[in-house]
């Protein structure tokens, strides 16, 4: 069963990792774009007054209105779309001080607790973030600036902390294969 589930899971992990750097992507340029803004504003004003010049472009440009909102409501997503990917692929940093003296059905054993608790941690923070996207629905809640719903955030949070979860129980589950048949882990996990 989990070499047939392994392509659609990869496939999804991989999506969810692809869809979270274009928007990584577009929020490190609106950032980039905003200040460059902000500052050309801020040399416009200085011109201004210490020259008395004119300067009506640079007067013009300022920051993108409510950058902060949108910088807020996508990196909860961007964090979750990411973890799919580390966690399938091992990525997660461990310690092996003293599990190199162990032999592989110990090793294999602490992958599956490991993987186990992650899926744990996942779901709980998957829940809540369930429990407090309802509740921003439910209070009508806006931005500050740009007055989009506080929940839009939360949602597209949420699909990344689903994608997170469903990657965590097949990771349960091929731990648990492992364990079973005895076969090797693969890891790309930094060893410290």
């Amino acid at each position: 069963m989990i070499p047939i589930l392994e392509k659609p899971i990869r496939w999804l992990a991989r999506t969810s990792a692809l869809i979270g750097g274009v928007v990584l992507l577009a929020v490190m340029i609106m950032t980039v774009i905003s200040v460059a803004g902000m500052s050309l504003n801020k040399l416009g004003r200085f011109l201004k007054k210490s020259y008395d010049l004119e300067i009506a472009p640079l007067l013009a440009i300022g920051p993108i209105p409510g950058e902060t909102e949108l910088i807020e409501a996508g990196m909860a997503f961007i964090i979750f779309a990411f973890m799919p990917i580390v966690t399938l692929n091992r990525g997660h940093a461990s310690v092996e001080i003293l599990t190199n003296a162990f032999g592989a059905t110990i090793n294999r054993l602490i992958d599956l607790v490991a993987d186990i608790l992650l899926l744990l941690v996942a779901g709980y923070l998957g829940y809540r973030h369930y429990l407090g996207m309802l509740d921003k629905y439910g209070n009508g809640e806006t931005t500050w600036i740009l007055q989009f719903p506080l929940w839009w955030g939360y949602a597209a949070a949420l699909s990344g902390a689903v994608v997170f979860v469903i990657i965590c129980v097949f990771c349960v589950l091929r731990s648990f294969n492992h364990l079973l048949r005895g076969t090797s882990r693969q890891a790309s996990e930094i060893i410290h």
